[in-house]
């Protein structure tokens, strides 16, 4: 993937220092192409450092070394500077690791290149895997397509080796694109502990375990062969439990205007419900303003005034947007993750609770879509604080595939790393419906995402048969 911004586009130099001033031996068109380049390194460095939303057209320039009018010959604006970085970086990854691939003499071998120069342009350049695999979907819908036609490139590199056949809808795939998720929480998951230097070392374990699903039995196949949106399924619960939905009024509506309590009732209920209704509108209102407009969108004012309380009662509960959205957050995941331990705890068998762990957590996010989004698209580039809490929360679910790792003692490779590349590929499924705007249907991929969680540690065949049994009304 990203070797990042060290060549980004043609003339583009390794450090964003400005050209010489006066007579220099530099055509018009070289002078051009110098300053567009120092534009994308610029971009690419300051987003891999910061982030997409604290980073403005100043900053650019000033590191670029750059007039604001050259600018604005280059790029309409900065979102426009952003893509044209991410497609810089996304086609000279992609260039490099299609060419490693192709040029091994088996799909075996080239899997080994592929990954290896996956990794070796990672550890070149972590700020790039940010910029790629995060704030994309940070900066809309451009940012998004661009994401998605990128993970489906490196899905078709998978296929050959694999052979699992693609399909139609939200998620072609689901395997493969699990596979290019493991891939990329195995990359986030060094980057944010700072153990890139690692991650060559991995190269021949994550090849093993991306062919641990291959052969697939027939059910699955037969799955993988039908559409993945073929139809609309409705989640089991109508939400009420994350923020987004927890002030949800007697017929389930969000959509009309917020209010507090009803006046005539002030003087008759206890403070204590007061402070209650307050913070729990509060938290809904960060969540449903995140999902909808972003984490650069969310401002103390919007967010008191979409959960009708005044700015003294906001800072009464929260430090600012900050601390209320990270408290949103952990309230939804606290809410998620109880969810799902009750329904593997239930279960007898732990292969079996894996199913229903997955079932549960697919049925909370479709019934919780503004926590989902938030926990899937914005936790990632809202704070260094709300990233590391969402890293971490994807390896609280993978727990449950701990009693197979200790169970199999055949296992073809470190439990540690199945445990990451799994998590990972989990989070990218639910990631894909978050951008697509298709949160509502996550409940289908269950079949297919317990396979994929149980595989490695049971094989193939078996996981086939747990993911795909009865399951009870």
């Amino acid at each position: 993937m990203p070797r990042g911004a060290r060549t980004p586009d043609e003339g583009a130099t390794a450090s964003a220092t400005r050209l010489p001033r006066g007579p220099h031996a530099l055509t018009r068109a070289q002078v051009i192409s110098s300053q567009r380049g120092r534009l994308l390194v610029a971009m690419a460095e300051l987003v891999g450092r910061h982030g997409y939303a604290a980073t403005s057209v100043a900053n650019v320039l000033e590191l670029a070394g750059v007039s604001r009018r050259a600018f604005y010959q280059h790029f309409e604006n900065k979102q426009a500077c952003f893509l044209a970085t991410y497609d810089a970086i996304a086609t000279e990854g992609r260039r490099e690791i299609t060419r490693a691939y192709e040029a091994a003499a088996n799909p075996a071998d080239g899997a080994q290149l592929a990954v290896g120069k996956l990794f070796e342009r990672a550890v070149d350049n972590p700020g790039g895997v940010r910029l790629v695999l995060v704030e994309a979907g940070v900066v809309g819908q451009a940012g998004i397509e661009r994401r998605e036609r990128l993970m489906s490139e490196y899905e078709s590199l998978l296929r050959d080796m694999l052979g699992l056949p693609a399909g139609q809808g939200t998620v072609p795939n689901p395997i493969l694109r699990g596979i290019v998720g493991g891939f990329n929480g195995v990359l986030y998951a060094h980057l944010r502990g700072d153990r890139m230097e690692r991650l060559l070392e991995l190269t021949p374990d994550l090849v093993t375990w991306a062919t641990s699903y291959n052969p697939a039995p027939q059910s699955i196949m037969r799955l993988l062969k039908k559409p993945t949106n073929g139809r609309r399924p409705s989640p089991r619960l109508l939400g009420g439990r994350a923020p987004g939905t927890l002030a949800l009024n007697a017929v389930g509506d969000l959509t009309g205007p917020r209010r507090g309590l009803a006046r005539g009732k002030r003087g008759t209920v206890s403070r204590s419900l007061v402070v209650h209704s307050q913070r729990e509108r509060i938290l809904d209102a960060v969540a449903n303003i995140a999902a909808e407009e972003g984490y650069v969108a969310l401002t103390v004012e919007g967010i008191a005034e979409r959960a009708a309380v005044s700015l003294q009662a906001f800072y009464e509960h929260f430090t600012g947007k900050d601390d209320a959205f990270l408290v949103a957050y952990e309230l939804g995941h606290a809410k998620s993750l109880s969810t799902v331990e009750r329904a593997f705890a239930a279960q007898p068998d732990w292969r079996l609770g894996v199913r229903e762990g997955i079932a549960a957590l697919l049925d909370f996010l479709a019934s919780e879509p503004a926590f989902a989004h938030i926990a899937l698209v914005d936790a990632l580039s809202a704070t260094r604080s709300t990233a590391e809490r969402a890293t971490a929360a994807a390896g609280a679910y993978a727990e449950m595939l701990i009693p197979g790792a200790e169970l199999a003692d055949d296992l073809p490779l470190p439990a540690t790393v199945t445990l990451e590349a799994v998590a990972g590929g989990l989070y990218e499924l639910c990631l894909t419906y978050a951008l697509q705007g298709q949160l509502e249907q996550l409940p289908e991929l269950l079949p297919r995402a317990a396979y994929f969680a149980l595989a490695p540690f049971i094989g193939a065949k078996q996981a086939g048969q747990i993911a795909t049994a009865k399951r009870a009304a």
